[in-house]
Formats: structure tokens, C-alpha cells, sequence
């Protein structure tokens, strides 16, 4: 099983209230449902809202073509704004499938929009390198890497760039969640 990212954006005051009300974050999280089929009702309306972007499996790339970083070790996190984008912030209290989800402030979320509107998906894609991939067993792992297979990455960084930039211009915390 792959481990998948997403994002969501909420304000300071939807976080403290989190924070303060466990049932609201249950809700919030997913994991106070009476049935299935209301999880899933509110899974659509959260994935098809403007507040909520999922990254899937390309995080990973993503993190690399950024950072350089592709070890995901317990070691010194690549340095802030863009060590935030896909494995920075602070751990919050509530549970993802892998850790804990992170969150980042206003002032974080402007750093990394703003570093993010610095690179163009051109310079990104200029970062590839198949070998440097296979050498950090990016997924998919034992496959020859080609800038086909990383394709997937350049498509959505406009998505993240857009999200951050959105999230930056109304003030808004981000959460970012692996599972």
C-alpha cells in the first residue's frame, strides 16, 4: 500500500476549535461517522471543495524535485519554505495513517507560497534526474526512472503552487496529512 498526501486549508479559528472540541475534530478527520455511507458523502464534498487538494503518491517526488531530500530519515528536515511544503510544519495532536497530520501556520503557508511562485514547473522538471530518483528508491522503487514516470509531479505542482498561493492570499493555516 502507497502512502498518499493531501492538503487542507482552514482558518485560525476552525484549528483552535479543533483543538478545543475533540468530537468537531473527529468529524473533521472522518472518524466520527455513524455509517459509511455519511463518511463517504462528506469525503466528496471535502475532495471536491476548493479546500482540499490531494498530492497521491507524487509527494515523494515532489519532496525531492524541491529539496533535494529523498532519504525521509529521522535527520535534520530540509530548511523551511520549501522543507515545508510536503514533510514540514508542526505535529499537531491528531492521528494520519503514517504519523501524525502537520500543520502550517499563516506566516509558514506565505513563505512557501512565495518560495513555490519562484519555480516554474520548467525549472522543476529541469531538476530531474533518473538516476538521482532510483538512487533514493523513489516510488516506484526497481523501475528504470524516465521524465514520463515523473510526468505525474509536473502536473500537479501547479495545483500545489495554486493551493498555496490561495491559502497564503485568505490567510489560511494549512494541514498537511499522509495516509
Amino acid at each position: 500500500m502507497s502512502i498518499e498526501a493531501s492538503y487542507r486549508r482552514i482558518t485560525r479559528e476552525e484549528f483552535t476549535r479543533l483543538q478545543e472540541d475533540p468530537e468537531a475534530a473527529d468529524s473533521f478527520f472522518g472518524m466520527n461517522w455513524e455509517n459509511e455511507e455519511e463518511l463517504l458523502a462528506s469525503m466528496e464534498e471535502i475532495e471536491s471543495s476548493d479546500r482540499y487538494l490531494s498530492i497521491g503518491k507524487d509527494w515523494h517526488m515532489l519532496h525531492f524535485l524541491l529539496t533535494g531530500d529523498g532519504e525521509l530519515q529521522p535527520h535534520p528536515p530540509p530548511p523551511p519554505p520549501l522543507g515545508n511544503v510536503v514533510q514540514g510544519g508542526t505535529e499537531t495532536e491528531w492521528e494520519c495513517t503514517y504519523g501524525n497530520v502537520r500543520s502550517l501556520a499563516p506566516e509558514e503557508v506565505k513563505a512557501v507560497a512565495d518560495a513555490l511562485g519562484r519555480i516554474s514547473v520548467e525549472e522543476l522538471r529541469s531538476r530531474f534526474r533518473a538516476t538521482a530518483f532510483a538512487e533514493v528508491d523513489i516510488y516506484p522503487q526497481g523501475s528504470e526512472w524516465t521524465e514520463e514516470d515523473a510526468q505525474s509531479a509536473f502536473d500537479i505542482y501547479p495545483k500545489v503552487v495554486g493551493f498555496f498561493q490561495a491559502a497564503a492570499q485568505d490567510g489560511d493555516m494549512i494541514l498537511l496529512s499522509s495516509d
